[in-house]
């Protein structure tokens, strides 16, 4: 079958976001080209495509399934005006995926009554099987891990296990590389693993992989991963990469014995390829990651979140808070750049909390001045369906909104308030730079 797998637009938040392929459609198109199917991959933001040329790219292009990725809660309003300008729309299934359709299924096809087909959870294998069931013909209810329409109704079928040995998996098609390489950071982007061993109570990683059976980390073996890295340095003459991993060490001594021979292997190799990765502050350590600096490592994002153990605790994050400084000390004593994860407000921060966190913000270096680069570290806590804190709040009578935008607010009235008037101070210092910057590029005040 011909498949077009189609990355909508999003709005973007007001400070520097990572672009990069979309992984998960790399992957999808890998395994079914594995299997005889046709592919074409579109994705809006890397080819700088708006809704409306989208949709004209859609419509000029012959397909007989169209699987949309809707990764994050800002891609379902241009998802569903996408669909809303497609033409001919029965003559070919729509299939949707990613964490928010799979977390958010019921309402996201209210929302889209378009979409046929929501595949649940992690997406190789159910959406080849779902394509090749269109294929012959088959009835939808008998394929694990979707939801489908069925006379007017939203059904699902029983979760299916999530893939166990990532080896087995082709690696991912590598069709919009050119495209992101010519982004404002270009690098290439790597699965080593999926899935994180934490359990944090906002995280929608662990809410996606509790919708399929099987273990919450699985990772490619050291030597699968090295060689897709040489391959990505001899093709393309790439001298950095980016893991896009939810956790690279991964758990205890067989996570950490995964990341040493990875490094090991790079050195072997001589291998001199820069590269990133996000982890957990229990996972850093100084021998190990001295290693992984001499392998090529240069940027360690860490999930921090907060310098107030109540919070890291309501967190569920199952470390202290100077566990979290001394992960910070030991990146600074390695001089390997950190990006550090920082929820400021959440919905029970009281007024001393916010004072202790500004407080242990100054001690660790995240400054204010962050702002609009890597970070927003005025970041109040997102939530999400599927969570522990989602259930929690919605339980309390407090969670406001809808599954794309949930809201909430501060117990403490005085740090709700704080909230309010710097997130007013920050949009107005945002306008006030864009302005600046369109004067003394010679554009005037026009738009």
């Amino acid at each position: 079958m011909d498949i077009l797998l189609v990355t909508p637009p999003r709005t973007r938040r007001q400070v520097v976001e990572e672009t990069g392929e979309n992984l998960g459609v790399s992957y999808l198109a890998a395994v079914l080209r594995q299997k005889g199917h046709r592919v074409k991959i579109l994705d809006a933001d890397l080819e700088g495509l708006k809704v409306d040329e989208l949709a004209r790219r859609i419509t000029t292009t012959s397909f007989d399934v169209l699987g949309l990725s809707v990764i994050f809660a800002s891609m379902v309003e241009p998802a569903r005006a996408l669909v809303g300008r497609l033409k001919d729309k029965d003559r070919y299934p729509i299939v949707a995926g990613g964490h928010v359709p799979s977390l958010s299924y019921r309402a996201f096809m209210a929302d889209l009554p378009d979409v046929d087909y929501v595949v649940r959870g992690e997406g190789e294998i159910t959406f080849l099987k779902l394509v090749e069931g269109l294929d012959r013909g088959e009835a939808p209810g008998e394929i694990p891990g979707i939801a489908y329409r069925r006379e007017g109704e939203v059904h699902t079928t029983t979760g299916r296990s999530l893939v166990s040995d990532l080896d087995l998996l082709p690696p991912p098609a590598r069709d919009t590389l050119g495209l992101a390489l010519k982004g404002p950071r270009p690098a290439a982007t790597l699965l080593s693993s999926r899935g994180c061993y934490g359990d944090c109570s906002f995280c929608s990683i662990n809410a996606f992989y509790r919708l399929s059976e099987g273990p919450r980390w699985r990772a490619h073996s050291p030597g699968r991963v090295v060689d897709e890295m040489e391959k990505l340095h001899k093709d393309w003459g790439l001298t950095a990469v980016r893991f896009s991993d939810d956790n690279f060490i991964g758990p205890g001594r067989r996570g950490r014995e995964r990341a040493e021979a990875i490094a090991r292997e790079l050195v072997r190799r001589r291998l001199r390829l820069d590269f990133t990765i996000s982890c957990r502050a229990d996972d850093i350590e100084p021998d190990l990651f001295l290693l992984l600096k001499e392998a090529g490592l240069k940027q360690v994002f860490l999930g921090i979140e907060s310098g107030v153990q109540r919070a890291l605790d309501s967190f569920n994050k199952k470390v202290s808070v100077q566990q979290n400084r001394r992960a910070v000390e030991i990146l600074d004593e390695l001089g390997l750049d950190r990006v550090i994860g920082f929820i400021l407000f959440d919905p029970d921060t009281t007024l001393d909390e916010f004072v202790r966190n500004v407080d242990f913000m100054q001690e660790i270096g995240l400054s204010w001045q962050s702002l609009n680069s890597r970070l927003d570290v005025m970041n109040r806590l997102e939530v999400y369906d599927g969570t522990p804190v989602a259930e929690r709040l919605r339980r309390e009578g407090r969670l406001q909104g809808t599954y794309t935008n949930y809201s909430y607010r501060i117990t403490d009235v005085r740090v709700e308030a704080i909230y309010r008037l710097l997130t007013t101070c920050q949009k107005g210092a945002f306008a006030a730079k864009g302005l600046f910057r369109r004067l003394v590029s010679g554009t005037g005040l026009g738009p």
